[in-house]
């Protein structure tokens, strides 16, 4: 087995995961997965340790995916990564629930790059603020108060659709 057949194996599924929890969609998640390992391969020269390799595979991942949103010029719902209890919230929960989610992922998007980037690396990749600081070459601080202001911003713009 090569080195980079065992790091798609201990990484493929977390990456699909966090794909997924980008893009809502199954099929999108699984094509973006391939592609995110299909980049590391050829750039495999381009990682410089300064993180973790889940880390580095995100931030291919989030690329992928935000070009991808380009390309499509659509917006689906943002599905939380954590799955909730199957209840029914009845046709208007289950309306009002896909509108806050697309509300969402349009003020998530909204929001300045090194904002929305923190947010989706350590909301939906599971990254350490610490981590991802690191790998912008900021301190802990900076990761703890971009992230504090994303939220912030984010609960005063979903506030707006309630």
């Amino acid at each position: 087995m090569t080195d980079f057949q065992r790091v798609y194996q201990d990484y493929s599924r977390k990456v699909y995961r966090f794909l997924l929890a980008l893009s809502g969609n199954e099929a999108q998640a699984e094509e973006l997965t391939q592609e995110v390992f299909y980049r590391a391969l050829i750039h495999i020269d381009r990682f410089e340790g300064r993180s973790s390799l889940f880390t580095w595979l995100c931030e291919i991942g989030k690329n992928c995916w935000l070009t991808e949103q380009n390309k499509r010029r659509r917006h689906r719902p943002l599905e939380d990564a954590a799955r909730r209890p199957d209840t029914d919230p009845g046709p208007e929960g289950q309306a009002l629930e896909r509108a806050l989610q697309q509300a969402l992922r349009r003020e998530i998007t909204a929001l300045p790059e090194d904002w929305r980037d923190v947010v989706i690396l350590h909301i939906y990749g599971g990254i350490s603020l610490k981590e991802i600081a690191a790998r912008r070459g900021k301190s802990e601080s900076w990761g703890k108060v971009t992230y504090y202001r994303a939220r912030q911003q984010l609960k005063k713009r979903l506030e707006e659709y309630r």
